[in-house]
């Protein structure tokens, strides 16, 4: 099943949210902390108007969420830019022993349902660069890279 979460969710997305931070600290341990986000962020995503999460159910409990905000271009003021209003995915997760059965895909799905819903043009999504399973699914249902985001330490 799914559904958009409410107040008595944030537990169980609490404990999603730091098993999805252990993931992305064991792809790049110089920028994430194998934390997740604290409860009182959960609460106010879940609260704000202009964000959501996105669950999945099976055998009555949460096995993976997306959160999804809207957004708008911070240039579109700007002629040199088109108006871009978007939906922008943060995280989206599911259990290890859930993957590969549909569920990304029923998440991703319900994101597009919500972005149009909003009248909103297009889904962004930052996904690491040696997080080679996660970038085959998200172009394996039609993302597209469209910029390269570079970094040095110094």
């Amino acid at each position: 099943m799914i559904r958009l979460a409410n107040e008595n969710d944030i537990d169980e997305i609490y404990n999603l949210n730091t098993e999805l931070f252990l993931v992305l600290n064991n792809l790049k341990e110089d920028i994430y902390n194998p934390i997740g986000f604290p409860k009182e962020f959960i609460n106010a995503m879940i609260k704000a108007v202009s964000s959501d999460y996105i669950l999945v159910e099976e055998d009555d409990r949460i096995i993976g969420y997306a959160l999804i905000e809207q957004r708008e271009s911070p240039y579109k003021q700007y002629d040199s830019f088109k108006e871009d209003n978007y939906s922008f995915i943060y995280e989206l997760i599911i259990l290890p022993e859930y993957r590969s059965k549909g569920y990304g895909k029923q998440l991703l799905d319900k994101a597009k349902d919500w972005t149009k819903s909003r009248n909103l043009s297009s889904i962004e999504l930052n996904v690491l660069s040696n997080n080679y399973n996660a970038r085959a699914f998200y172009e394996k249902v039609g993302f597209e890279e469209y910029q390269i985001k570079l970094r040095k330490s110094i």
